[in-house]
């Protein structure tokens, strides 16, 4: 079967540019997620903001950028924690179907810790604190939410994993960890940023990370591992209705939470309405309509692979 692909943003050369897609250029994309009603926001955490591309209207616009409106000060009775934007550093979207919010993990550096702490914000409309930890990693590995009031993340720090869980506008803590090296790791060997990601249910998420697919059963506790692919690199992967996808160069790979993998679209089969060819798919989503959304940063571009 073919499938065409169309250029949604970007193609154009690199640069910072918002307005019409046919002058709208990307510089980079960090992080990507799509909502509902299929608009893309996109991380570019070197200018620190978040754009936008409007499916409305089919522009690109700055949607936020890292300002004095993500100063926040943290109250443990008579003692303030504050944290600064200037000390901020954005590192990945995520997006809530159950309650349509758009939401942004970041670390913050805290002078008076001589350490940094994690943070999730609320960027729906304003800028509120969504969730906090008093440990930070050097990359998010993903963040998934089990319904419209909770929230799990994982964090990779010096070669360790840890994911953390907790309820939207409160501390988050300590659920798993690979810090005695039986429980869960999903980090880069060498220090790179995990190509991980994972979703959650009422009572369990499945995590995939360094090749490898966990179960993680809430309460009680309880971690298994899936299924391990030996070490296979993959250059992206995203959780859509209770299934992964994985990619490697410009082929998408299925896997479901037993452990099976097929393939879900051979790269050989697209057709280009536009655009050179996709060489690797350095981000993958999906829209409303079951298309893949990806980031190929070869060409400088939002694509869409219509399905």
């Amino acid at each position: 079967m073919k499938f065409s692909v169309d250029t949604l943003v970007g193609g154009n050369g690199q640069g910072d540019v918002d307005g019409p897609v046919r002058m709208a250029k990307i510089n980079v994309v960090d992080s990507m997620v799509v909502d509902k009603n299929n608009n893309v926001f996109f991380l570019d955490s070197q200018k620190k903001k978040i754009r936008k591309f409007n499916s409305s209207n089919g522009a690109v616009e700055t949607y936020k950028t890292i300002n004095h409106e993500f100063n926040w000060d943290l109250k443990n009775g008579s003692q303030v924690t504050h944290f600064d934007y200037t000390n901020l550093t954005p590192m990945k979207l995520a997006y809530n179907y159950a309650n349509d919010k758009l939401y942004l993990a970041s670390n913050v550096y805290l002078p008076s810790k001589y350490g940094t702490d994690a943070v999730i914000y609320d960027i729906s409309t304003g800028i509120n604190m969504a969730a906090y930890g008093q440990k930070s990693g050097r990359y998010y590995d993903f963040i998934a939410f089990p319904d419209n009031n909770s929230v799990i993340y994982g964090i990779t720090g010096a070669h360790e994993s840890s994911i953390f869980q907790g309820q939207l506008s409160a501390q988050a803590d300590l659920l798993a960890s690979s810090s005695t090296y039986n429980d869960i790791d999903v980090s880069d060997y060498y220090g790179y940023a995990p190509v991980a990601t994972a979703f959650a249910t009422d009572n369990k998420v499945f995590v995939f990370g360094r090749s490898k697919l966990y179960s993680v059963q809430l309460f009680p506790l309880k971690v298994d591992k899936v299924v391990d692919y030996d070490n296979t690199q993959y250059d992206s992967v995203t959780a859509h209705e209770g299934k992964f996808y994985l990619t490697s160069g410009a082929t998408i790979y299925e896997l479901s939470t037993d452990g099976n993998m097929s393939t879900f679209v051979d790269g050989n089969d697209l057709i280009y309405n536009d655009g050179l060819p996709i060489k690797k798919i350095d981000l993958i989503s999906f829209d409303n309509n079951g298309n893949v959304i990806l980031y190929d940063k070869e060409s400088n571009a939002i694509r869409r692979i219509n399905l």
